[in-house]
């Protein structure tokens, strides 16, 4: 066997397979740091679409009248419009309790 079949170095002008591992990782990271913000507002998302549905629901409004409702509340009151979706979910399913928007 001659030498060259035995040599593992990358032969000049082929690509090095570190340099593939390494972009392979960040392509890793990069997607998983996606993948986690994606989540993130999928779980504070949901809460907000079913604080709209409630509110629609008690005043007999449409979804974005509703939404307008939440978002006007909390802006006057300078309070998270997530939070206040998380506590009017919460009573709701508590008892019939009323929150003033």
């Amino acid at each position: 066997m001659s030498e060259t079949m035995l040599s593992t170095a990358t032969p000049a002008g082929s690509p090095d397979p570190a340099d593939d591992v390494v972009a392979m990782r960040d392509r890793i990271r990069f997607y998983r740091a996606r993948a986690e913000q994606l989540q993130y507002a999928l779980d504070h998302r949901l809460p907000i679409e079913q604080a709209k549905g409630i509110l629609a629901e008690r005043y007999q409004i449409d979804i974005d009248a509703a939404f307008e409702m939440l978002r006007s509340f909390c802006r006057n009151n300078n309070m998270k419009i997530h939070d206040v979706a998380k506590t009017l979910v919460g009573q709701s399913s508590e008892g019939d309790r009323r929150v003033s928007c």
